[in-house]
């Protein structure tokens, strides 16, 4: 009977035992992950934005160089008798048309990026240098969260004497998002890529017209 009973003490110690270290495991993921979840989530949304900024980039040299877009399919130039530039002005339609077209191809390489799985090794997740491109990889993938918002700006800068630099430029924002294992984080992303561009030898012109691509 008593050896019974010592058994029976002796299981339940080991259990409680069992049961303790459990919950203290329990206890340190938690804590481990309140730690590392900020700075995971932290550096999920700078992949999602370099990722995205990449694919957007790509897309629109890739489409740029396919259809050959140049500075002169875009801005009418007009000269005086003696070659002084007096007016630019952009071709609304022209405008218009590229807009379209490099936000249809930017969309595309977004959604591409669903099908991608981004591996990022946790100590350079954590940010130590010394743990850096070590340990086990985060998996997690980057989506398009939203539509493309594309807008179209024009600028006129100085590039030194008697010079004037004139870009037109794309601005593109989405929101991305990061699915890592457990929990969904989102970031918002915008960039500009410059789409034509010459220089002006000269004054700068007296008449300058700029089509409204805003979107």
């Amino acid at each position: 009977m008593r050896r019974q009973q010592k058994r029976k003490k002796v299981r339940f110690g080991r259990a409680a035992k069992a049961v303790f270290l459990l919950a203290v495991i329990l206890i340190l993921l938690i804590e481990l992950d309140h730690a590392v979840r900020p700075v995971i989530i932290t550096m999920a949304q700078y992949q999602a934005r370099v990722s995205s900024i990449l694919a957007i980039n790509e897309a629109v040299l890739q489409e740029l160089e396919e259809e050959k877009i140049s500075y002169e399919d875009l801005v009418t130039i007009t000269r005086d008798e003696e070659g002084k530039v007096t007016s630019l002005e952009t071709d609304a339609a022209a405008i218009n048309r590229v807009k379209a077209q490099l936000t249809d191809a930017v969309s595309v390489h977004l959604a591409a990026l669903e099908l991608e799985e981004v591996e990022v090794p946790l100590g350079t997740l954590l940010g130590w240098q010394i743990f850096a491109g070590r340990g086990p990889a985060i998996r997690f993938q980057v989506v398009p969260a939203s539509f493309v918002e594309s807008n179209i700006t024009s600028t006129l800068e100085s590039a030194g004497i008697n010079q004037t630099h004139h870009k037109i430029l794309m601005e593109f924002s989405v929101e991305m998002s990061a699915i890592i294992p457990g929990y969904t984080t989102s970031v918002e992303v915008s960039t500009q890529v410059s789409i034509a561009d010459t220089l002006i030898i000269g004054a700068v012109p007296e008449f300058y017209a700029v089509a409204d691509g805003s979107s």
